[in-house]
């Protein structure tokens, strides 16, 4: 689908004409800008001139919710807000098994991939990480310059999601043409689904012939309600991990980077209190949320004073939870002292991100090398960080420099 030839849809006459707005997903907070160097701050001042629940004629027309407590309260109520397509406008992506997958069932199939986000497999895929982290870093320290997204941020989050699910290294580049091309504006969109899916087929077809102990063999073997996965579940449950692995953890590695090297006060305090670490990270992830994730009314309801009808859109705006100002004080300000960073950047509930324990540990070990090694950063005279929007708000460029 080109949703970028998706023409406006006409308001339902369930829809108050004061709940409808002009605000296009994939364009961002902002009308007719396509580009943004602090997209969360535009994204604050868009919530904070808006209500917490309104209507947009855009992609298919769809409803969209950015407060805390409304996006909670929905992404905790399967029943209404179903998960069976979580991407605007509907069929957009694949059917995604276990996120797409509502209620007892999609417990079970989480089940099935719960043994590898384990703490042993975390150690060992964080450690591989670590190392390579060194070398990335110890590879591009002396040019005194880099393109950080393209150089480091794209490359070390995959290999470690390779290294946990045993991919094969040499797939490193293919895996990377593919990523962060899934968003439905993108015009490899079509291309990139399949290229992945092909990959995801072949490689569970290499474990057909020589099953080994890692996560697609295992999958052979699976059982859910008492029986062998299907083809289809087993290929769709490889295809959402892979997918998943390839380009969230960058974003927000990104993000982090960009304002620390912005913001050289925060970078000293935690060169001195690494002790800090793990609630600098739950605060960097609370300022700057990457997906927004869709879900699907399933019956007509009455929420918050607003009529839905069953089959329509619901954008949960996850990175917006994180900025609301009844959960955090003053949420613009990066702040590493706060006693608690509310924010629902992994989601909440059962589809809570099964992989938030290994992204955390990523962050975290890439902040303890890089600031150990580049302890001084700043952005390249005369860049800024380059941000898109969309289903995630994509963090493209960052041109850095430091004395070599």
């Amino acid at each position: 689908m080109d949703i970028t030839a998706t023409p406006l849809v006409q308001k339902p006459a369930h829809v108050p004409a004061h709940l409808v707005r002009d605000f296009d997903m994939y364009e961002g907070p902002v009308r007719g800008q396509s580009c943004y160097s602090d997209i969360h701050r535009q994204w604050k001042a868009f919530q904070d001139a808006n209500p917490p629940v309104f209507w947009t004629p855009h992609n298919s027309g769809h409803w969209a919710i950015m407060r805390y407590d409304v996006v909670q309260e929905a992404a905790l109520n399967a029943a209404k807000f179903s998960n069976r397509d979580i991407f605007i406008p509907q069929g957009t992506a694949p059917f995604l098994v276990p996120s797409n997958v509502d209620g007892p069932l999609h417990l079970q199939f989480r089940r099935i991939l719960n043994p590898f986000f384990a703490p042993g497999p975390l150690k060992r895929a964080t450690d591989e990480a670590r190392a390579l982290t060194i070398e990335l870093i110890d590879r591009i320290k002396p040019k005194g310059r880099c393109e950080f997204m393209k150089e480091f941020a794209s490359i070390m989050p995959v290999i470690a999601f390779m290294s946990l699910i045993d991919l094969p290294r040499q797939d490193l580049d293919h895996l990377l043409s593919i990523a962060g091309k899934f968003s439905p504006t993108n015009p490899e969109h079509t291309k990139a689904w399949a290229d992945l899916s092909a990959y995801v087929a072949g490689q569970i077809d290499i474990r057909r012939r020589v099953p080994g102990d890692d996560f697609l063999s295992y999958m052979l073997t699976a059982t859910v309600e008492g029986r062998p996965l299907t083809d289809e579940e087993m290929f769709s449950m490889a295809l959402l991990v892979i997918a998943g692995g390839l380009d969230t953890v960058a974003i927000s590695i990104g993000f982090a980077t960009a304002f620390l090297a912005q913001n050289p006060g925060h970078r000293r305090e935690l060169i001195e209190h690494p002790d800090r670490l793990d609630k600098a990270i739950d605060e960097l992830l609370r300022r700057f949320g990457v997906s927004s994730i869709s879900r699907v009314v399933t019956e007509d309801i009455e929420f918050h004073g607003v009529t839905m009808r069953a089959g329509e859109s619901a954008l949960l705006m996850f990175p917006l939870a994180g900025l609301d100002p009844t959960k955090n004080e003053d949420p613009l300000t990066v702040d590493f002292s706060r006693k608690s960073s509310k924010h629902l950047v992994f989601g909440t509930g059962p589809h809570t991100c099964i992989g938030n324990r290994l992204g955390k540990r990523e962050i975290k070990l890439f902040l303890e090398e890089w600031l150990q090694r580049i302890p001084d950063f700043a952005l390249a005279p005369g860049t800024e960080p380059k941000v898109t929007a969309g289903v995630v708000n994509n963090l493209e460029e960052l041109h850095l420099v430091w004395d070599a």
